[in-house]
């Protein structure tokens, strides 16, 4: 199964919950793992990333939809 096709079933087994306790679990899972992943960073790589935000929140960068347009002949399959 492709990784869209498990997000997709991931989402709607997400949706069914009724569980308030459950859902903060699952939130509480992927957090930790984001955090996780940003440990694992090397400090250069967080500056880059962390400089490349400051940029966003100034109105800097480039609109996805602009992105997508100029390299969409390399994204076709």
């Amino acid at each position: 199964m492709s990784l869209y096709a498990e997000k997709v079933k991931l989402t709607q087994m997400i949706l069914n919950i009724e569980s308030k306790r459950l859902i903060e679990k699952i939130k509480n899972l992927i957090k930790t793992e984001q955090a996780d992943l940003w440990d694992e960073l090397h400090d250069d790589v967080k500056a880059e990333v962390e400089l490349a935000v400051k940029e966003l929140d100034n109105g800097g960068g480039i609109p996805n939809e602009q992105v997508m347009k100029k390299y969409e002949k390399w994204l076709k399959k």
